[in-house]
């Protein structure tokens, strides 16, 4: 174990104001990132994480988000919720340590030249205050998907980890949604999903996103994160007639 490096908030907010002009893009088609000096980082913060920490690379069987996200949260269990909403952790492991990993899952190459910017700051930093942004960030996304699925208390705890990233959708839906950011709700729908096969077996996007507005809609008059886990799964058991309406999901879809 080792005390985390982080870049100093300074560094990270003139990057992120270069990037948006479009500028020092240049510095993301290194095989390393060369854009700070010493004096933008911060070497003894007081979080202690693994000394050794591999990601898989993406590669003609997948992005491996799921295998990626267990070896990011164990490496970096250390992290409170607090700790994991700062830019400057996230940002000094997208440019450090994880650069490979992140120039081959979010390759700029791809993107049209005038736009290149902005999509680093998407994926490379946590740009705003909303939690979209760690919807996002290449490995924010993943170690916040882990902990809002994580479950000490399964026979495999990343069991739902493995239903949440079975969907590309959940992360727009359970990260940046209200509802989604409580794990007690994140686990019920997850649970809900898992153990009802038969209704999510075609047209599986619609659905869980059909669930999350009705779930929202309840929010409205109901306190959702004062129910228990079983009540929230009662409440989704409801919608089953709704759910086995494939006719109405088509639609949606």
């Amino acid at each position: 174990m080792h005390p985390l490096k982080l870049f100093r908030t300074g560094f990270v907010l003139d990057q992120i104001a270069k990037l948006e002009n479009n500028e020092s893009v240049d510095l993301y088609s290194n095989g390393s990132y060369s854009g700070y000096s010493e004096s933008d980082v911060l070497l003894n913060s007081n979080i202690l994480v693994a000394d050794d920490v591999s990601l898989l690379m993406p590669d003609e069987n997948g992005n491996h988000d799921l295998e990626n996200a267990v070896n990011i949260y164990e490496a970096y269990k250390a992290f409170s919720p607090t700790e994991a909403t700062s830019s400057r952790i996230w940002t000094y492991l997208a440019h450090v340590p994880h650069w490979a990993y992140m120039k081959k899952r979010w390759p700029i190459e791809n993107q049209p030249a005038e736009k290149r910017g902005a999509y680093i700051v998407e994926h490379w930093f946590v740009s705003g205050s909303g939690v979209s942004s760690f919807a996002r960030h290449g490995l924010a996304m993943l170690w916040w998907g882990a902990h809002v699925t994580h479950d000490p208390e399964r026979t495999d705890p990343f069991e739902l980890t493995r239903e949440f990233f079975s969907m590309l959708d959940y992360t727009r839906t359970i990260l940046t949604g209200t509802q989604g950011r409580n794990r007690i709700f994140t686990h019920a729908l997850l649970e809900f999903v898992v153990e009802n096969p038969e209704l999510f077996k075609s047209q599986k996007e619609a659905k869980v996103r059909f669930l999350m507005r009705k779930s929202n809609f309840l929010g409205g008059y109901k306190i959702l994160p004062a129910l228990s886990k079983a009540e929230l799964k009662n409440i989704f058991n409801e919608q089953e007639q709704q759910l086995k309406d494939e006719d109405f999901f088509r639609q949606d879809s």
